[in-house]
């Protein structure tokens, strides 16, 4: 095989492994969590407004035991869990969401690297490549 198929066979391979990556970040647990896994994981999620940086989960403030009583009572009327996200975050700010999976930006802070580093290996491919056909001289 020439060197320019192979170069075709690792592309391919590299964009199909970048696709399988992606695919399995974005589908996440296939299995759907309970309520109370839910509330749990919300509750980790939300940053208590009252305490020194811990997540209404981790704190035992009466403020925090409150929140959390909310949150179950959400997620028992049946909103979803970016509902009561965006419910935290417009009552105290996005600063108090721990969970940067729910940013509109996630994606592309994990996506950005990667093809970053895509990217610049095929420059750093091409160059190699295109300096071997440099030396070769006829005779």
């Amino acid at each position: 095989m020439s060197d320019k198929g192979k170069n075709v066979v690792f592309g391919v391979i590299g964009a199909l492994a970048l696709v399988v990556i992606v695919v399995g970040l974005a589908r996440g647990d296939s299995t759907a969590p309970t309520d109370a896994e839910r509330v749990d994981a919300l509750a980790s999620s939300i940053k208590c407004p009252f305490c020194n940086g811990e997540s209404l989960a981790e704190s035992q403030s009466s403020v925090a035991a409150e929140y959390r009583v909310i949150i179950t009572q959400r997620v028992a009327d049946g909103a979803t869990d970016d509902e009561v996200i965006d419910e935290f975050a417009a009552n105290f700010g996005d600063s108090y969401i721990l969970d940067t999976s729910t940013s509109r930006w996630f994606l592309a802070l994990w996506l950005v690297p990667v093809l970053a580093i895509v990217g610049g290996a095929s420059i750093v491919g091409w160059m190699y490549r295109s300096g071997k056909q440099r030396t070769k001289v006829a005779p």
